[in-house]
C-alpha cells in the first residue's frame, strides 16, 4: 500500500526536478561561497596574531559539513539521481521530455506528443513523481510478503 501524494506535494516534487537540472551549479556556487567568503578589507594591517593554529583545509571541510544549504543539494542531487535510475524507458522520456528539454514542455505538450490523454499523461506523472516521493522518504512502499 503506498500513501497518496497531495497536489501541493506533486509541485513541490517538480519543482525538485526542476532545481535538480541546475543543482551542479548551485553546488559549485555554494562551495564557491564558502571557499572564498566576502569579507570587510581590514585596516589593521600587520596586527596581532592569535594562538590558536588550524589548518585552512580544516575549516573548510567543518564549514561544507555544517551548511545546511549545500547538504540539501547534495541530498537533492542524490534522491533525484536515484528516483531517474529506477525510471522506465517512458517514465525517463517523459522526464527528459518536461524537465530535460531546453523547450521545458508542459504536460499537455508531453500528452500530445506521446498521444496520450492529459487524465493518461497525469497518471503517469503521478508514477513518474512517485518515485522521487519514495527517495526522498515521503512516502514508503510496503511489500507484500
Amino acid at each position: 500500500m503506498i500513501q497518496q501524494l497531495t497536489k501541493s506535494r506533486l509541485l513541490e516534487l517538480e519543482e525538485d526536478f526542476k532545481e535538480y537540472q541546475q543543482v551542479n551549479y548551485n553546488i559549485a556556487v555554494r562551495v564557491v561561497s564558502l571557499e572564498h567568503p566576502w569579507t570587510e578589507s581590514d585596516s589593521n594591517i600587520g596586527g596581532g596574531s592569535s594562538g590558536i593554529i588550524i589548518k585552512p583545509q580544516e575549516i573548510l571541510v567543518i564549514k561544507k559539513d555544517e551548511d545546511k544549504e549545500l547538504q540539501r543539494l547534495f541530498k537533492l542531487k542524490s534522491d533525484c539521481e536515484r528516483a531517474i535510475n529506477k525510471m522506465s524507458d517512458e517514465q525517463l522520456l517523459m522526464y527528459n521530455m518536461r524537465f530535460a528539454n531546453s523547450d521545458y514542455l508542459g504536460w499537455q505538450e508531453v500528452a500530445d506528443r506521446l498521444n496520450y490523454s492529459i487524465a493518461g499523461i497525469y497518471k503517469k506523472r503521478y508514477r513518474l513523481l512517485e518515485l522521487l516521493a519514495i527517495e526522498k522518504g515521503l512516502i514508503s512502499v510496503e511489500k507484500n510478503v
